[in-house]
C-alpha cells in the first residue's frame, strides 16, 4: 500500500468510491468516500461481496471474472443499496485491480424525471397541436420540436443545417406579413403574434397561429416561437360565416318579397271586409248576425296579423327609413288622444292621457306607430285604466303608457318583446294576441335610437316607457 500513501490525500478528495482489490476479490485499500458509503471498518483483507447487496453480488463477480480472464479493463453499471453506479474495473499489476464507482443516482434521477417532463410536453404539444421552435441568432442553429416536424408533416429531425421550411412552405401572400413581425421583433424586442397559411409535405394549406419572443441562454441570444394547426377551427369558423351569410340571404329574400307583396297581400282583406259589412246591411236573423259578427272578429284578427306581419317584414327590409323633422309632440298626443278616447268610451275603459307640447327633432311617422302599438296592447291587457303620459326630464321628453291590467312576471320582461311570444302565465287576461305587437315595437324604438323599458307588478299593472334624449328636442 506504500505506493498509495504519497497520493491518499488526493484520492480522499474526490466522491467516487475507489478501492484497490486482489484477484481474489479481497479489498487491499478504500478511500474515505467507499469507507463512508460502506460502514467499512477493519476492512483490509474483507472481501468486497461482504459489502454488496445479493443482487449487485452476481453483477461484480461476473465483472471480475472477466478481468481476469482478459486481462483488459471493464465497464459496467453496479446497483447497489438503491444506488447506481457507473463503475470501472481495471488491472494495475498482477494480482491486482482498481475498482472505481462513480454514483450516478441524481443524474439518473435527473434523467427520469426529465424524461416524464418530456413525455408531458409532447403529449400536451400532440392535444394542442402547438409546435415548439428556436433559432440561435449567431450561430442560426434551429430547433424543432417533435409537433413542429407533425404540423410540417416531417418525419423527424431533418439533416443539419435545416432549411428555413417555415419560409419555403408558407403562403406566398403571408411572407411579407411574417417577415414585417420578425424585423418588429429583432427591432424593439417584443412579443409577436399573427396568423399564417402553410402547405405541410403533402401541399394541403394549413392555418397555423404563431407567436414568437427574444430569450437569452448563456448569454446567447434566440428567437422562440410556437406555431399552432388552427385549421380545424378557422374550417368551422368559415362555414358559420357560409352558413350565417345564407341565412341571411334567404332572411333579406323573404322579407324583400313580403315587402314588396304587401299591396297585393292587403287588397284582398280590404275587400273581405267591404263584403261583412255589406253583409250586415242585410236582414239577418240572430243566428246569420251572431255568426258574422264572428266572421268579422275573425277578419280584423286576420287583418291585424298580416299587418304586423307585412310591418316586421318591411322594417327588416329595410323599407322603412327614419325621417326626422321638427315637430311638437304634444299635438300627436292629442291627436292619438281623442282618438282612443272614443275606443275607451266603447269598452268602457278609463283613458286620461297628458301632452306636454314640446318641439322635438324625430321621425313623426314612426313615432306615431309606435305609440300606437303600445297603447293597443294597454288596451288589449287593461282591467278598466290606461294612462298616457309625456313630461320633462333633465335629459329629454319621457313618454309612459300605463295600464293597470294582469302584469308582466320578471322572468317574462325581456321574451314579450320576441316574435310570437305569448305568455302562459296570466291566465286571467281577457284577449290574447299572436305577440307580434311588441316586436315590432322594438325594431321601431331601435330605428328612433330609444329604448322601451317596463315596470311591471303582476296582478297590478305594467308600463312601458321611452326617452328622446335632450340632442333630439328643440
Amino acid at each position: 500500500m506504500e505506493n498509495l500513501a504519497p497520493h491518499e490525500d488526493l484520492l480522499n478528495q474526490t466522491t467516487n468510491l475507489l478501492i484497490q482489490l486482489d484477484s481474489s476479490g479481497r479489498i487491499l485499500y478504500a478511500n474515505q468516500a467507499a469507507q463512508y458509503t460502506w460502514k467499512m471498518q477493519d476492512y483490509i483483507g474483507m472481501q468486497l461481496i461482504k459489502y454488496l447487496d445479493a443482487v449487485s453480488v452476481g453483477v461484480f463477480d461476473h465483472a471480475l471474472h472477466r478481468v481476469l480472464t482478459d486481462c483488459q479493463s471493464y465497464s459496467f453499471v453496479l446497483t447497489d443499496h438503491n444506488r447506481i453506479y457507473q463503475a470501472f474495473l481495471y488491472p494495475i499489476k498482477a494480482g491486482r485491480l482498481s475498482l472505481c464507482l462513480e454514483n450516478m443516482t441524481p443524474r439518473h434521477q435527473l434523467e427520469i424525471k426529465l424524461q416524464k417532463t418530456r413525455r408531458r410536453l409532447q403529449f400536451a404539444e400532440t392535444v394542442t397541436k402547438l409546435g415548439y421552435w428556436e433559432l440561435e441568432l449567431s450561430t442560426r442553429k434551429l430547433y424543432w420540436s417533435t409537433e413542429m416536424y407533425r404540423i410540417f408533416g416531417e418525419k423527424g429531425p431533418i439533416t443539419s443545417p435545416m432549411p428555413n421550411l417555415i419560409k419555403e412552405r408558407m403562403y406566398p401572400e403571408d411572407i411579407p406579413f411574417y417577415k414585417a413581425k420578425l424585423k418588429e421583433l429583432l427591432k424593439q424586442e417584443h412579443n409577436v403574434e399573427g396568423t399564417l397559411r402553410i402547405y405541410n409535405h403533402a401541399h394541403k394549406l394549413l392555418y397555423c397561429s404563431f407567436k414568437a419572443g427574444i430569450i437569452y441562454e448563456n448569454h446567447q441570444k434566440l428567437i422562440a416561437g410556437t406555431f399552432q394547426d388552427i385549421t380545424p377551427y378557422i374550417t368551422i369558423q368559415q362555414e358559420l360565416q357560409k352558413a350565417k351569410k345564407r341565412a341571411e340571404e334567404l332572411s333579406d329574400a323573404k322579407s324583400y318579397f313580403l315587402a314588396q307583396a304587401s299591396h297585393d297581400l292587403r287588397q284582398p282583406m280590404q275587400a273581405l271586409q267591404l263584403f261583412i259589412s255589406s253583409l250586415k246591411e242585410e236582414q239577418l236573423t240572430v243566428m246569420q248576425k251572431i255568426l258574422v259578427n264572428k266572421i268579422e272578429d275573425s277578419s280584423i284578427n286576420l287583418h291585424t296579423l298580416l299587418d304586423n306581419l307585412l310591418d316586421i317584414s318591411k322594417i327588416e327590409a329595410g323599407g322603412v327609413k327614419y325621417q326626422p323633422q321638427f315637430f311638437d309632440i304634444g299635438e300627436l298626443i292629442d291627436r292619438l288622444a281623442q282618438e282612443y278616447s272614443e275606443l275607451a268610451r266603447k269598452q268602457n275603459i278609463s283613458f286620461k292621457y297628458i301632452a306636454t307640447h314640446q318641439n322635438i327633432y324625430s321621425d313623426p311617422i314612426l313615432l306615431e306607430r309606435l305609440l300606437r302599438n303600445l297603447l293597443n296592447n294597454a288596451f288589449k291587457y287593461t282591467k278598466n285604466k290606461v294612462l298616457l303620459g309625456v313630461k320633462r326630464s333633465k335629459k329629454g321628453i319621457v313618454v309612459k303608457i300605463i295600464d293597470n291590467g294582469c302584469g308582466i312576471t320578471p322572468s317574462e320582461q325581456e321574451k314579450i318583446f320576441e316574435d310570437f311570444y305569448q305568455s302562459t302565465q296570466q291566465p286571467n287576461c281577457r284577449i290574447q294576441g299572436v305577440g307580434l305587437g311588441l316586436g315590432i315595437v322594438k325594431r321601431i324604438a331601435k330605428l328612433l335610437n330609444t329604448k322601451i323599458h317596463i315596470f311591471s307588478r303582476p296582478g297590478k299593472g305594467s308600463c312601458f316607457y321611452f326617452s328622446l334624449l335632450q340632442e333630439f328636442i328643440l
